[in-house]
């Protein structure tokens, strides 16, 4: 059997989050430049590099498991006990709660909670491009730029191409936003 494959995924920010990151800094820049204080400079700084450190850069696919590339250290999810894997719908994402997490400075990630998903653990800086896998563990959401090359690269690892039982759902099924 052979060995399987690294599959790599950008992702890219949305529209939401580019105005919010710029925003966000031109702030914090403007806040530390007029308070003229040399501490306050230092936290804004260290909360700016922090946040964009834990930004999701792409993400792979490889070894029965999603990596999440970040500049602080790569977050894996393994497939092995996956139940489900498909395109997000807008349902998925309503009633959504920040628990424990940054939305919109650099992306959207961290521990949320939404009407139907419940307790879930997001990847994304694009909203529009969000991806649901659920594993007896964890519900987790991720934003690659290629949803259904994502999807295909999972079924593919999980040496089940063209169905898994559970859903993949096809790009003609989509809810719009």
């Amino acid at each position: 059997m052979s060995a399987p494959s690294l599959r790599a995924f950008s992702t890219s920010y949305d529209d939401a989050a580019k105005v919010i990151s710029a925003v966000c800094t031109f702030v914090l820049v403007a806040a530390a430049v007029v308070s003229q204080s040399v501490a306050l400079e230092i936290i804004f700084t260290l909360l700016l590099v922090g946040v964009y450190a834990w930004s999701p850069l792409g993400y792979s696919i490889e070894g029965r498991a999603i990596r999440v590339h970040r500049r602080s250290g790569d977050a894996v999810l393994p497939l092995d006990d996956i139940r489900e894997a498909r395109i997000a719908t807008a349902g998925d994402l309503s009633g959504c709660i920040r628990l424990f997490g940054n939305g919109g400075l650099f992306g959207y990630y961290g521990l949320f909670s939404t009407a139907r998903l419940g307790k879930c653990t997001w990847y994304v800086t694009n909203r529009a491009h969000t991806v649901v896998v659920v594993t007896a563990r964890k519900t987790a959401l991720f934003s690659p730029d290629d949803m259904d090359g994502f999807l295909s690269a999972i079924q593919s690892d999980l040496g089940a191409p063209g169905g898994l039982g559970f859903p993949c759902q096809s790009p003609l099924t989509r809810e719009p936003y």
